[in-house]
């Protein structure tokens, strides 16, 4: 069984997509070897960019293999809608182009990252899970489609991961990513979304 970090997920109470999310929890926790670990909810912020203001950012979920390799996902429940620019999900006051936020959130982890000594050569994919949607026109989504975990191959979601990043022998540069994910970028759960929820993290 795959390690979650943070602990004491089990025990949230959430709805909507917080909970679809908590779901996607316990299918990696069963169906991840004991040997990788999951990262919730990873926060990023890039304070001061050019334009003068700050960028937020979240990755849903970091899966980390024995060797330190990574795995980012991002998880969009419920409907998207598919357009000429690719995936796109509609939230009540906003629009978010998939490929394109996915792009964002990759390049700001990997710029990080590589920032902490001994991890430039940490190898970094990334991911689009997408539980209840099943993407018609997989060729112009924006994403390769092998990066696509659409609701037909949803029961694939561990046995894609570990294609990815398959398991491998403990390395230093494992013991590097750990306090990177749980100290440089922030381990908290995003106060829009999860205001009502007692702190149990």
């Amino acid at each position: 069984m795959a390690k979650i970090i943070p602990d004491g997920w089990r025990e949230l109470e959430v709805t909507g997509g917080a909970q679809r999310e908590i779901e996607t929890l316990a299918v990696l926790a069963a169906g991840l070897p004991d040997s990788y670990r999951v990262y919730h909810a990873v926060h990023w912020t890039n304070v001061g960019s050019a334009k003068g203001f700050s960028i937020y950012g979240e990755i849903d979920f970091v899966v980390v293999n024995e060797t330190g390799d990574l795995l980012l996902i991002e998880q969009k429940s419920g409907p998207l809608e598919e357009t000429p620019e690719g995936l796109v999900k509609r939230y009540d006051d906003k629009v978010k182009r998939v490929p394109a936020q996915m792009a964002r959130n990759v390049a700001e982890f990997q710029r990080k990252l590589y920032k902490r000594p001994g991890c430039a050569k940490v190898r970094v994919e990334n991911l689009l899970y997408c539980p209840d949607y099943r993407v018609q026109r997989i060729e112009t989504a924006g994403l390769s489609p092998d990066r696509i975990i659409d609701s037909r191959r949803r029961d694939e979601l561990a046995t894609v991961i570990q294609q990815f990043l398959p398991d491998g022998p403990m390395s230093l540069q494992a013991t590097r990513v750990d306090p990177f994910l749980r100290g440089l970028i922030q381990l908290e759960p995003d106060v829009r979304r999860w205001w009502a929820v007692p702190r149990r993290w």
